[in-house]
């Protein structure tokens, strides 16, 4: 029989009690239900209902905190012969990436004559140089674009940005810097489709997303890895399996009559969070086979796996049989984005640190798709929005690198291109400013409001109305259309 230390008892019903009280605010709920005792197996594959409910498409969030270099990553090549100059000569003399047509070995990748991405978004693609090959080496984000499943916008920013990642950011979880009493766009967006307050909302990391922080109840459940899931004290390195199973029954006996004692709010949220809590670790006791590989090896990526597991977790979960099925999911990416001196191009050898950024982003994504679409019933019911909260100054600083800028690119990844049921229209998006003047922070000229981004996908994939989107999901914004991204249901 396992022993259990009373002091480690205590404090983990201590925090079971506090973290299931606080769940409104977008806090991981670990607690039970004696109602799901069915025992651990594994999800059904191509188990029917496993996207959203009222045929609305998942949401993938995916926030790149630090300020991704965005005009190294969509390289303005031959955008006009101004500009040409401006990026290769004045701003960026030893800080570029070099045009297609170049005699460079590594070099961007065309996409339609103006515009080429960064070789490391292209890597096993036909023709293009890759050192240091890994499996997950399938084409990356110019895959994705090449088969009508990426959207890029040029020159995306928030209205609100500032020089500060801390503040800038908040601003962009919050949908505006008005909007911070009202909790994260996410959640207001659940609230606006009229979703459950217990309707599955996952942040697969160790911190709470912010931009599904909620003041109205709202929950979400915070999911590292897997392999992992559970109270803190749960960690394998912790404690042996004995010890924790009997832990974890001690605290089930402990706290379930706490919260069935009347149909209050506490008591409300703490069964919620039973069920949620069960499901799941019935979801994760199986080890979960992705269907694409994935890069999580440091001598490719720079955030020690972190991006890719996250991925997998999402995909794990959505392609699990769930009586509450996944409606969105919001996953920070970090790493180093934040490049203020050694940025790198395109070196393996030497400098890779810009590289193995993009080739997190790239190839994690790709992988992900692969892996969900895998499943037909994913194909066309999945949208990644990828952003980050300011681009970089346009011109390099002393330190080889660059500094906190403005205008961006986004991303808009659908799922049902190379399958003739696509959900977005692939191509390049937005107002591009040119070079020759300088945006806020002599950063890029922010052209179109990141909103107006996401609220083309809301209201053609998941039947948010414009009105609802200027009244609930983005109070303050003005919307009228999208760019036309997003295939209407």
């Amino acid at each position: 029989m396992a022993v259990i230390d009373r002091r480690d008892f205590l404090k983990g019903c201590a925090s079971f009690a506090a973290v299931a009280a606080v769940r409104g605010f977008g806090l991981t709920n670990l607690v039970f239900d004696s109602q799901l005792t069915k025992p651990a197996r594994a999800a059904e594959p191509y188990a029917p209902h496993q996207p959203p409910p009222n045929n609305r498409d998942l949401l993938v969030l995916v926030f790149v905190r630090g300020g991704l270099d965005g005009l190294n990553l969509l390289v303005p090549f031959n955008t006009s012969a101004k500009d040409c100059q401006q990026y290769y000569t004045v701003l960026r003399p030893t800080l570029n990436i070099p045009a297609p047509n170049a005699a460079a070995t590594r070099k961007a990748v065309d996409l339609n004559g103006r515009f080429g991405l960064h070789p490391d978004a292209a890597r096993g693609a036909s023709g293009v140089n890759v050192p240091n090959g890994h499996a997950s080496d399938t084409g990356g984000l110019y895959a994705l674009y090449t088969r009508g499943d990426l959207a890029i916008v040029d020159a995306a920013g928030s209205p609100d940005v500032t020089g500060s990642h801390f503040d800038t950011e908040l601003y962009v979880d919050m949908g505006g810097k008005n909007n911070l009493a009202s909790g994260g766009w996410l959640s207001r967006y659940l609230d606006a489709i009229g979703e459950p307050n217990d309707a599955l909302a996952v942040a697969p990391q160790w911190n709470p997303a912010p931009a599904l922080f909620s003041p109205t109840g709202r929950s979400s459940m915070v999911v590292p890895d897997g392999k992992e899931f559970g109270p803190q004290w749960r960690t394998q390195a912790w404690m042996p399996d004995a010890t924790r199973a009997a832990l974890v029954q001690a605290q089930r006996n402990l706290l379930q009559p706490m919260y069935q004692r009347s149909s209050a709010f506490i008591e409300a949220v703490g069964q919620s969070a039973f069920q949620a809590y069960d499901e799941l670790a019935n979801v994760f006791a199986t080890a979960y086979t992705p269907s694409a590989p994935y890069v999580e090896s440091g001598s490719h990526v720079p955030d020690y796996g972190h991006f890719a597991r996250s991925l997998q977790v999402v995909a794990q979960i959505a392609k699990a049989s769930l009586s509450n099925p996944l409606r969105v999911a919001a996953i920070d990416v970090g790493g180093g984005y934040d490049t203020h001196d050694n940025q790198g191009t395109l070196d393996w050898s030497g400098n890779n640190r810009f590289p193995r950024l993009i080739t997190n982003l790239s190839n994690n994504l790709k992988a992900f798709c692969d892996d969900m679409n895998a499943d037909p019933q994913w194909r066309g019911r999945y949208v990644i929005v990828v952003l980050s909260e300011f681009g970089r100054v346009l011109y390099q600083n002393d330190s080889a690198g660059t500094d906190h800028g403005s205008g961006n690119v986004m991303l808009v990844i659908g799922s049902g291109g190379q399958y003739g049921t696509p959900n977005i229209n692939a191509g390049i998006y937005g107002d591009w400013p040119g070079l020759s003047h300088f945006g806020f922070n002599d950063g890029l000229q922010i052209t179109t409001d990141y909103r107006r981004v996401i609220a083309d996908v809301l209201t053609a994939r998941m039947a948010v109305s414009p009105a609802l989107i200027q009244s609930a999901v983005f109070p303050g914004f003005s919307f009228s259309t999208g760019l036309g991204i997003a295939v209407p249901k």
